[in-house]
């Protein structure tokens, strides 16, 4: 039950897609800008593997109104990020600071109501 806001950032330089202290902040600031309840530090960690050759970041915030959550693939300029909530939120403002902090070239947004 809730509402689940798929964000698809194409044309984000790579630089923003690779720093993991910016990163975690994100985590730590879009729940506050949405009025979320951080329950747990966000986690942010740089991922790769034998299978996978290409290394970009996963992160995960778990608030008591449910997470947010993103990966990203910096060798493709994108990064794929999810807010989720049992609680109503603002998605107008929720999409500027996306766009903002990644100043994607284009922003794919797609809202689903859960439940």
């Amino acid at each position: 039950m809730g509402r689940h806001l798929i964000a698809d950032g194409y044309g984000v330089e790579r630089k923003k897609l690779t720093d993991k202290k910016s990163l975690s902040r994100l985590l730590e600031n879009l729940p506050k800008q949405l009025k979320m309840r951080i329950l747990r530090k966000p986690v942010v960690a740089k991922i790769s593997s034998d299978h996978y050759p290409h290394t970009g970041y996963s992160g995960f915030v778990i608030l008591l109104e449910s997470h947010i959550s993103f990966h990203t693939w910096p060798e493709e300029n994108y990064v794929a990020l999810d807010v989720y909530s049992c609680k109503d939120f603002d998605e107008k403002k929720a999409v500027r600071y996306i766009k903002k902090f990644f100043g994607a070239k284009n922003l794919k947004i797609k809202s689903i109501i859960r439940g």
